[in-house]
Protein backbone atom coordinates (compact mmCIF):
# COMPACT_ATOMS: atom_id res chain seq x y z
CA UNK A 1 0.00 0.00 0.00
CA UNK A 2 2.71 2.33 0.65
CA UNK A 3 4.82 1.43 -2.67
CA UNK A 4 1.03 2.35 -4.21
CA UNK A 5 0.71 5.52 -2.78
CA UNK A 6 4.48 7.11 -3.56
CA UNK A 7 3.27 5.52 -7.26
CA UNK A 8 0.17 8.06 -7.14
CA UNK A 9 1.69 10.67 -5.92
CA UNK A 10 4.68 10.81 -8.68
CA UNK A 11 2.17 10.66 -11.37
CA UNK A 12 0.41 13.06 -9.55
CA UNK A 13 3.17 15.54 -9.72
CA UNK A 14 4.20 14.58 -13.02
CA UNK A 15 1.47 15.76 -14.60
CA UNK A 16 1.26 18.73 -12.16
CA UNK A 17 4.00 19.73 -13.52
CA UNK A 18 3.48 19.14 -17.10
CA UNK A 19 -0.06 21.36 -16.69
CA UNK A 20 1.99 24.31 -14.98
CA UNK A 21 4.72 24.14 -17.81
CA UNK A 22 2.45 24.00 -21.02
CA UNK A 23 0.77 27.20 -19.18
CA UNK A 24 4.46 28.67 -18.38
CA UNK A 25 5.85 28.77 -15.12
CA UNK A 26 5.81 33.20 -16.11
CA UNK A 27 2.44 33.15 -16.52
CA UNK A 28 1.72 31.49 -13.44
CA UNK A 29 3.69 33.62 -10.99
CA UNK A 30 1.99 36.59 -12.78
CA UNK A 31 -1.57 35.79 -11.88
CA UNK A 32 -0.94 34.30 -8.54
CA UNK A 33 0.78 37.85 -7.84
CA UNK A 34 -2.60 39.54 -9.42
CA UNK A 35 -4.35 37.55 -6.53
CA UNK A 36 -2.59 39.33 -3.63
CA UNK A 37 -4.63 40.33 -0.91
CA UNK A 38 -7.85 39.06 -2.00
CA UNK A 39 -6.01 35.50 -1.44
CA UNK A 40 -6.92 36.54 2.60
CA UNK A 41 -10.33 37.57 1.41
CA UNK A 42 -9.97 33.46 -0.21
CA UNK A 43 -8.60 32.21 3.47
CA UNK A 44 -11.81 33.87 5.11
CA UNK A 45 -14.27 32.67 2.87
CA UNK A 46 -13.31 29.11 3.18
CA UNK A 47 -12.58 29.50 6.64
CA UNK A 48 -16.50 29.96 6.87
CA UNK A 49 -16.93 27.01 4.80
CA UNK A 50 -14.90 25.12 7.72
CA UNK A 51 -16.72 27.04 10.48
CA UNK A 52 -20.53 26.03 8.62
CA UNK A 53 -19.38 22.28 8.39
CA UNK A 54 -18.32 22.41 12.10
CA UNK A 55 -22.25 23.96 12.70
CA UNK A 56 -23.42 21.34 11.08
CA UNK A 57 -21.18 18.90 13.03
CA UNK A 58 -22.46 19.93 16.31
CA UNK A 59 -26.02 19.68 15.25
CA UNK A 60 -25.64 16.22 14.79
CA UNK A 61 -25.27 15.56 18.47
CA UNK A 62 -28.66 16.51 18.84
CA UNK A 63 -27.97 18.63 22.44
CA UNK A 64 -26.21 15.52 24.22
CA UNK A 65 -24.59 16.63 27.13
CA UNK A 66 -20.80 16.04 26.24
CA UNK A 67 -21.58 17.73 23.09
CA UNK A 68 -17.60 19.32 22.44
CA UNK A 69 -17.43 23.03 22.42
CA UNK A 70 -18.18 24.85 18.70
CA UNK A 71 -13.73 26.14 19.68
CA UNK A 72 -13.49 22.16 19.68
CA UNK A 73 -15.23 20.84 16.67
CA UNK A 74 -13.39 23.66 14.55
CA UNK A 75 -10.16 22.25 15.74
CA UNK A 76 -11.21 18.40 14.98
CA UNK A 77 -12.79 19.38 11.81
CA UNK A 78 -9.73 21.41 10.36
CA UNK A 79 -7.21 17.99 12.01
CA UNK A 80 -9.53 15.42 10.24
CA UNK A 81 -9.53 17.57 7.10
CA UNK A 82 -5.90 17.30 7.04
CA UNK A 83 -5.95 13.91 7.03
CA UNK A 84 -8.49 13.73 4.29
CA UNK A 85 -6.83 16.04 2.13
CA UNK A 86 -2.88 14.96 2.56
CA UNK A 87 -3.55 11.02 2.73
CA UNK A 88 -4.14 8.13 0.69
CA UNK A 89 -7.62 7.34 0.68
CA UNK A 90 -8.30 10.85 2.61
CA UNK A 91 -12.02 10.92 3.13
CA UNK A 92 -12.11 6.81 4.40
CA UNK A 93 -9.34 8.46 6.81
CA UNK A 94 -10.61 11.78 8.04
CA UNK A 95 -14.17 10.52 9.35
CA UNK A 96 -12.79 7.87 11.47
CA UNK A 97 -9.97 10.15 12.77
CA UNK A 98 -12.59 12.58 13.84
CA UNK A 99 -14.38 10.15 15.83
CA UNK A 100 -11.13 9.15 17.04
CA UNK A 101 -10.55 12.66 18.34
CA UNK A 102 -13.89 12.54 20.45
CA UNK A 103 -12.89 9.06 21.98
CA UNK A 104 -12.38 11.05 25.35
CA UNK A 105 -15.85 13.00 25.64
CA UNK A 106 -17.77 9.65 24.26
CA UNK A 107 -17.54 5.93 23.03
CA UNK A 108 -15.93 5.51 19.44
CA UNK A 109 -19.03 4.02 18.45
CA UNK A 110 -20.75 7.18 19.30
CA UNK A 111 -18.68 9.27 17.46
CA UNK A 112 -18.47 7.43 14.71
CA UNK A 113 -22.17 8.17 14.10
CA UNK A 114 -22.41 11.84 14.95
CA UNK A 115 -19.40 11.75 12.17
CA UNK A 116 -21.03 10.10 9.28
CA UNK A 117 -24.64 11.46 9.64
CA UNK A 118 -23.08 15.26 9.38
CA UNK A 119 -20.30 13.57 6.25
CA UNK A 120 -23.68 12.07 4.79
CA UNK A 121 -25.61 15.21 4.61
CA UNK A 122 -23.03 16.85 3.56
CA UNK A 123 -22.57 13.75 0.76
CA UNK A 124 -26.23 14.60 -0.18
CA UNK A 125 -25.77 18.47 -0.65
CA UNK A 126 -22.61 17.73 -2.65
CA UNK A 127 -24.41 15.31 -4.86
CA UNK A 128 -27.15 17.81 -5.29
CA UNK A 129 -24.41 20.72 -6.33
CA UNK A 130 -23.04 18.06 -8.96
CA UNK A 131 -26.40 17.11 -10.32
CA UNK A 132 -27.50 21.07 -11.14
CA UNK A 133 -24.20 21.64 -12.20
CA UNK A 134 -24.25 18.82 -14.75
CA UNK A 135 -27.31 19.34 -15.81
CA UNK A 136 -26.69 23.34 -16.46
CA UNK A 137 -23.35 22.01 -18.33
CA UNK A 138 -25.51 19.71 -20.44
CA UNK A 139 -27.52 22.40 -21.21
CA UNK A 140 -25.30 24.82 -22.13
CA UNK A 141 -22.29 23.02 -24.26
CA UNK A 142 -22.41 20.94 -27.37
CA UNK A 143 -21.40 17.37 -26.98
CA UNK A 144 -21.11 14.33 -28.99
CA UNK A 145 -24.33 12.87 -29.10
CA UNK A 146 -22.88 9.67 -27.22
CA UNK A 147 -21.38 12.25 -24.67
CA UNK A 148 -24.39 13.76 -24.22
CA UNK A 149 -26.65 10.74 -23.65
CA UNK A 150 -24.03 9.05 -20.83
CA UNK A 151 -24.19 12.86 -19.37
CA UNK A 152 -28.12 12.67 -19.07
CA UNK A 153 -27.85 9.05 -17.82
CA UNK A 154 -25.91 9.92 -15.46
CA UNK A 155 -27.50 12.99 -14.25
CA UNK A 156 -30.97 10.76 -13.83
CA UNK A 157 -29.01 7.92 -12.06
CA UNK A 158 -27.69 11.20 -9.45
CA UNK A 159 -32.00 12.18 -9.17
CA UNK A 160 -32.84 8.65 -8.43
CA UNK A 161 -30.23 7.74 -5.86
CA UNK A 162 -31.23 11.50 -3.91
CA UNK A 163 -34.99 10.15 -4.64
CA UNK A 164 -33.91 6.98 -3.16
CA UNK A 165 -32.37 8.08 0.06
CA UNK A 166 -34.83 10.58 0.62
CA UNK A 167 -37.71 7.85 0.39
CA UNK A 168 -35.25 5.03 2.51
CA UNK A 169 -35.33 7.74 5.45
CA UNK A 170 -39.01 8.63 5.50
CA UNK A 171 -39.76 5.28 5.35
CA UNK A 172 -36.63 4.55 8.03
CA UNK A 173 -35.88 1.23 5.77
CA UNK A 174 -33.29 -0.45 7.92
CA UNK A 175 -31.15 -1.23 4.13
CA UNK A 176 -27.81 -1.50 5.70
CA UNK A 177 -28.64 -4.16 7.97
CA UNK A 178 -30.57 -5.77 4.85
CA UNK A 179 -27.18 -5.31 2.54
CA UNK A 180 -25.19 -6.97 5.47
CA UNK A 181 -27.35 -9.75 6.00
CA UNK A 182 -27.74 -10.84 2.12
CA UNK A 183 -23.77 -10.33 2.13
CA UNK A 184 -23.37 -12.55 5.22
CA UNK A 185 -25.37 -15.75 3.33
CA UNK A 186 -21.96 -15.55 1.00
CA UNK A 187 -17.98 -15.86 1.19
CA UNK A 188 -18.04 -12.11 3.46
CA UNK A 189 -20.19 -13.72 6.12
CA UNK A 190 -16.99 -14.74 8.09
CA UNK A 191 -15.50 -11.53 8.08
CA UNK A 192 -18.78 -9.28 8.54
CA UNK A 193 -19.73 -11.77 11.38
CA UNK A 194 -18.44 -9.74 14.24
CA UNK A 195 -18.87 -6.99 12.87
CA UNK A 196 -22.54 -6.93 12.02
CA UNK A 197 -23.71 -5.75 15.96
CA UNK A 198 -21.87 -2.59 15.75
CA UNK A 199 -23.06 -1.57 12.12
CA UNK A 200 -26.65 -2.34 13.42
CA UNK A 201 -26.28 -0.37 16.36
CA UNK A 202 -24.67 2.39 13.70
CA UNK A 203 -28.06 1.90 11.62
CA UNK A 204 -30.03 2.60 14.44
CA UNK A 205 -28.14 5.73 15.74
CA UNK A 206 -28.42 7.64 12.41
CA UNK A 207 -32.64 6.43 11.92
CA UNK A 208 -33.40 7.55 15.16
CA UNK A 209 -31.43 10.99 14.51
CA UNK A 210 -34.13 11.58 11.59
CA UNK A 211 -36.95 10.59 13.41
CA UNK A 212 -36.52 12.13 16.69
CA UNK A 213 -34.65 14.88 16.04
CA UNK A 214 -36.07 16.61 12.53
CA UNK A 215 -35.18 20.30 14.07
CA UNK A 216 -31.53 19.39 14.11
CA UNK A 217 -31.63 17.34 11.09
CA UNK A 218 -33.11 20.24 9.06
CA UNK A 219 -30.55 23.04 10.49
CA UNK A 220 -27.78 20.12 9.77
CA UNK A 221 -28.99 20.40 6.25
CA UNK A 222 -29.01 23.87 6.07
CA UNK A 223 -25.52 24.53 7.42
CA UNK A 224 -24.44 22.20 5.08
CA UNK A 225 -25.85 24.06 1.87
CA UNK A 226 -24.30 26.97 3.19
CA UNK A 227 -21.15 25.68 2.93
CA UNK A 228 -21.61 25.17 -0.42
CA UNK A 229 -22.68 28.19 -1.05
CA UNK A 230 -19.80 29.43 0.42
CA UNK A 231 -17.55 26.76 -1.56
CA UNK A 232 -18.76 28.50 -4.73
CA UNK A 233 -18.44 32.08 -3.46
CA UNK A 234 -15.15 31.27 -3.08
CA UNK A 235 -14.60 30.09 -6.91
CA UNK A 236 -16.01 34.31 -7.30
CA UNK A 237 -13.81 35.71 -5.77
CA UNK A 238 -10.65 34.00 -7.27
CA UNK A 239 -11.73 34.40 -10.56
CA UNK A 240 -12.96 37.95 -9.77
CA UNK A 241 -9.15 38.47 -8.72
CA UNK A 242 -7.75 37.35 -11.85
CA UNK A 243 -10.38 39.29 -14.09
CA UNK A 244 -12.44 36.64 -15.07
CA UNK A 245 -16.34 37.15 -14.39
CA UNK A 246 -18.36 34.05 -13.05
CA UNK A 247 -22.04 33.73 -13.98
CA UNK A 248 -23.91 32.22 -10.87
CA UNK A 249 -24.25 29.11 -13.92
CA UNK A 250 -20.59 29.02 -14.22
CA UNK A 251 -20.13 29.22 -10.38
CA UNK A 252 -22.46 25.99 -10.08
CA UNK A 253 -21.00 23.78 -12.84
CA UNK A 254 -17.42 24.45 -11.82
CA UNK A 255 -17.80 23.81 -8.46
CA UNK A 256 -20.09 20.33 -9.16
CA UNK A 257 -17.15 19.08 -11.49
CA UNK A 258 -14.46 19.86 -8.83
CA UNK A 259 -16.66 17.72 -6.59
CA UNK A 260 -16.44 14.99 -9.32
CA UNK A 261 -12.91 15.46 -9.71
CA UNK A 262 -12.37 15.19 -5.80
CA UNK A 263 -14.33 11.82 -5.58
CA UNK A 264 -12.66 10.41 -8.49
CA UNK A 265 -9.33 11.00 -7.48
CA UNK A 266 -9.65 10.43 -3.99
CA UNK A 267 -7.06 8.19 -3.37
CA UNK A 268 -4.32 10.82 -4.57
CA UNK A 269 -2.76 12.59 -1.92
CA UNK A 270 -3.92 15.96 -1.57
CA UNK A 271 -5.26 15.16 -5.88
CA UNK A 272 -2.34 16.41 -6.83
CA UNK A 273 -2.19 17.15 -10.87
CA UNK A 274 -5.62 16.02 -11.16
CA UNK A 275 -7.38 19.46 -9.69
CA UNK A 276 -5.78 21.23 -12.25
CA UNK A 277 -6.40 18.85 -14.81
CA UNK A 278 -10.11 18.46 -14.51
CA UNK A 279 -10.33 21.81 -14.03
CA UNK A 280 -8.25 22.85 -16.50
CA UNK A 281 -11.04 20.86 -18.88
CA UNK A 282 -13.78 22.14 -17.50
CA UNK A 283 -12.28 25.36 -18.48
CA UNK A 284 -11.20 24.62 -21.81
CA UNK A 285 -15.35 23.46 -22.72
CA UNK A 286 -16.54 26.06 -20.96
CA UNK A 287 -14.63 28.79 -23.51
CA UNK A 288 -13.28 30.55 -20.39
CA UNK A 289 -9.53 29.63 -20.87
CA UNK A 290 -7.08 26.28 -19.86
CA UNK A 291 -4.96 28.53 -17.83
CA UNK A 292 -7.27 30.31 -15.85
CA UNK A 293 -8.45 26.41 -14.90
CA UNK A 294 -5.12 25.75 -13.76
CA UNK A 295 -4.74 29.31 -12.00
CA UNK A 296 -8.10 28.70 -10.55
CA UNK A 297 -6.95 24.54 -9.07
CA UNK A 298 -3.85 25.99 -8.12
CA UNK A 299 -4.91 28.71 -5.75
CA UNK A 300 -8.01 26.55 -4.04
CA UNK A 301 -4.51 23.91 -3.55
CA UNK A 302 -2.81 26.74 -1.93
CA UNK A 303 -5.96 27.37 0.37
CA UNK A 304 -6.18 23.89 0.84
CA UNK A 305 -2.62 23.62 2.09
CA UNK A 306 -2.69 27.16 4.70
CA UNK A 307 -6.01 25.46 6.56
CA UNK A 308 -4.04 21.59 6.26
CA UNK A 309 -1.13 22.92 8.28
CA UNK A 310 -3.41 24.90 10.68
CA UNK A 311 -5.17 20.90 10.65
CA UNK A 312 -1.80 19.41 11.73
CA UNK A 313 -1.14 22.02 14.15
CA UNK A 314 -4.50 21.11 16.43
CA UNK A 315 -3.76 17.21 15.43
CA UNK A 316 -0.23 17.51 17.25
CA UNK A 317 -2.35 19.34 20.52
CA UNK A 318 -4.74 16.33 20.88
CA UNK A 319 -1.76 13.76 20.55
CA UNK A 320 -0.13 15.80 22.85
CA UNK A 321 -2.97 16.17 25.51
CA UNK A 322 -3.55 12.11 25.04
CA UNK A 323 0.13 11.52 25.54
CA UNK A 324 -0.05 13.49 29.41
Amino acid sequence: MRKLEWIFLVLGLALFIVLLDRVGWEEILRRLLTLGWAFLLVLGVSGCRYLCRAAAWRCAFAGRQDTPSFRDMFQMRLAGEAIAYLTVAGPLLGEPAKATLLRRRMPMLVGLGVTLIEAGIYGLTSILVILVGLVLGLLRVTMDEKMQRAGWVGALLLALFLLAVAWLLRRRVRFLSAAVNWLARGRMGRWLAPHRPRLTELEDHLLRFYGEHARDFRALFLWNCLAQAFAMFEIYIILGALGLRATWEDLLILEGMSKVFKTLFFFIPARVGTDEAGMAAVFQVLGLGFSQGVSLALVRRLRALVWSGAGLVFLSRYALRRNQ
